[in-house]
């Protein structure tokens, strides 16, 4: 696109070339006069964003009808001024006659000035197609000493010998008729710019929309507009839809308005905003709408608002590892986070299954994307089946109307955790391992298949594959699900982690000041302590101490009061038991065992640790922490070189 400066002479192509060296515009430079600048103006009007000639040509230009605007050069007061003073000198008179012969439009200014100038000037206004020498003949016979006009006077009356003075166009002249073309540039380009956005909006959007004149007439539609008006477009040239009675009505009373209306055997939801200019409606634009398509958003933003309580909270940066053992758990999960491959995580009841598989999630390139969490154990054998895969209105008696996404749908792209997958009923079993091979899934009563893309992330505190040997679970769906295998090791095995655990759920209970401490007796107490609920066993007694908390510090007699009233066993008696499980657990049968209640024989403990040759080797054998089993050497007055 680009301006078209049609010059009348040289001077003002060269003026205008000087002009527009510099400019980011493509201004393209051609010379035309009058009936001569139309075959410039066709040449150039598929690339025409604005017309810029001054005088006749300008009066041609407009005549045409090319619907390009056109730029009219304007004669200044300087200009006249120049031309004024030259034809003085080729006079050489002091009392002179001046006759001006140009288009109207060229002069204007100057008959302006006329009452105000004390020259003798008569103006012969030029008209188009009129011959030019009759009125230079004529001036000449009214006894005009001299001629004043634009390129076409200035040319004829030279030919005849006439004096004559060209008014010409300065720079000045040419500066303002190209910043006025730059402008219109700008707001026609503006102008389009709006203009498509707007098509692209109303084109882009699923609701019909048609803008109605004041006479009522369809003046604009969208494609949606036409395609649901197409049975009533007319066979005409110009395809003006018949519009139904109905909608016709509505449009007719020009003032808001929404009904739903039957356009055959379509439902549409019919909605007309008058346009208001100036306080009168001038027009008006209704929006029609499909009502099953209105029904079908209103579903999947329900669906939406469903999906938005499924996220996952918890974060690897969550996960409290201290201990050597949890530090490589967490290495590898964050491994497995990388893959989309399914996931056994096996470990004991309240060892943070879920919260690993939050994390995992959260590492994952689906963290933006649903994470489901179904408990197998908790939802009962008959509703389990509707539960993963959905069902249609009507599939069995009680079934919601319209129907409900399974939680596989509504985990697609994400993640679905199922967690004690080992109740998950035996023969439901074979339906699971078929979504998890095809990745498709099918809902109750429906015959149609959906497709989905979900990572599955199973959990079970139980041996699986002790169960697909006594027949209690598939073999296939076991080894589907065992692509990745990772075991949270229990808090007995990660005793580095009890205190820090201690000390973040004592603080996110708010119970306890920032100075409360354990005794050191405490610490050795709980890092021995089993936890056979693990890390659930672990909070339930921080919120127990937190309900309590009115001193400073935590002895080992509260924490054992504390431990008790969950179900605890008595202290010494667990920390033995651990210590002999842990033995038996970690060592081969053939290897010394540790004898039950060394904790409690001084000189035992001290045999014992000598026997091994270090505290770091004992500790080891004993299942303790370094530091905590020379707590126990110190408190029974047995001191030991390490």
């Amino acid at each position: 696109m680009s301006i078209i400066f049609i010059a009348p002479d040289n001077r003002i192509e060269k003026t205008v070339r000087q002009l527009t060296t510099s400019t980011e515009e493509k201004i393209v430079v051609e010379q035309g006069l009058l009936e001569t600048a139309i075959p410039v103006a066709r040449r150039h009007l598929d690339e025409a964003e604005v017309f810029v000639s001054r005088g006749g040509t300008v009066l041609v230009l407009r005549k045409m009808g090319s619907g390009v605007p056109i730029v009219e050069m304007q004669v200044t007061a300087r200009d006249l001024a120049i031309a004024l003073e030259k034809a003085r000198h080729l006079v050489q008179k002091d009392t002179f006659r001046i006759g001006v012969v140009s288009f109207p439009n060229m002069i204007q200014q100057l008959k302006d000035f006329l009452p105000f100038l004390s020259l003798d000037i008569t103006c012969y206004e030029l008209s188009i197609g009129e011959n030019v020498e009759d009125k230079l003949r004529a001036a000449m016979d009214d006894g005009m000493d001299v001629l004043l006009g634009g390129v076409t006077t200035y040319s004829f009356a030279r030919k005849k010998g006439l004096p004559a003075v060209l008014i010409e166009s300065g720079e000045t002249s040419v500066k303002y008729a190209l910043e006025e073309a730059y402008r219109i540039v700008a707001a026609q380009r503006l102008n389009r710019r709006r203009a498509e956005e707007l098509r692209i909006i109303t084109e882009s959007i699923s609701e019909a929309v048609i803008a109605i004149d004041e006479r009522g007439s369809i003046s604009r539609m969208n494609g949606a507009a036409k395609n649901l008006l197409r049975p009533y477009i007319r066979g005409n040239q110009r395809g003006d839809p018949a519009l139904p009675e109905s909608l016709k009505e509505i449009l007719s009373q020009r003032r808001e308005a929404r009904k739903i209306l039957q356009f055959g055997d379509t439902r549409v939801l019919v909605n007309v905003l008058p346009v208001a200019v100036k306080g009168a409606t001038a027009s008006s634009v209704a929006t029609l709408q499909d009502v099953s398509h209105i029904q079908a958003m209103e579903e999947e933003i329900r669906r939406e608002m469903y999906l938005k309580g499924y996220t996952a909270k918890f974060k690897f940066a969550d996960i409290v590892a201290y201990d050597e053992l949890t530090l490589r758990t967490v290495s590898l999960a964050k491994r497995f986070a990388a893959t989309h491959a399914s996931i056994l995580i096996q470990g004991e009841s309240g060892v943070g299954k879920e919260v690993f598989a939050q994390s995992i999630h959260n590492a994952s390139d689906r963290r933006l994307r649903p994470f489901i969490a179904m408990n197998c154990a908790a939802i009962p054998e008959s509703l389990i089946e509707s539960e993963l895969f959905g069902y249609v209105d009507g599939a069995f008696t009680g079934a919601r109307k319209k129907g409900k996404p399974g939680i596989f749908e509504l985990a697609h792209g994400g993640t679905l955790f199922l967690d004690e997958i080992s109740e998950m009923p035996f023969h439901l079993q074979a339906r699971l391992l078929r979504v998890l091979q095809e990745h498709e899934v099918m809902r109750l009563g429906d015959d149609k298949i959906i497709p989905i893309d979900v990572r599955v992330i199973a959990a079970t505190n139980r041996n699986l594959e002790k169960l697909t040997k006594e027949g209690l679970f598939r073999v296939d769906l076991y080894w589907r699900l065992n692509v990745l295998n990772l075991f949270i090791p229990p808090l007995r095995e990660r005793r580095q982690d009890v205190l820090p655990l201690i000390g973040r759920m004592l603080l996110e209970t708010e119970g306890c000041s920032a100075q409360f401490t354990l005794s050191a007796a405490c610490e050795d107490y709980l890092e021995s302590y089993h936890w056979p609920g693990n890390v659930r066993e672990l909070k339930n007694f921080c919120e127990r101490v937190s309900a309590i908390c009115d001193q400073d510090e935590l002895d080992i007699g509260l924490a054992t009061t504390l431990l008790r009233a969950g179900g605890a066993e008595d202290p010494e008696k667990s920390v033995h038991l651990d210590a002999h499980e842990l033995r038996y657990q970690h060592e081969s049968p053939a290897e010394e065992i540790v004898p039950i209640g060394i904790l409690d024989d001084p000189e035992g403990l001290r045999d014992f640790v000598h026997a091994q040759g270090s505290l770091q080797d004992a500790a080891k054998k004993l299942g303790l922490h370094r530091t905590t089993l020379w707590r126990h050497l110190k408190a029974r007055h047995a001191p030991q070189s390490s």
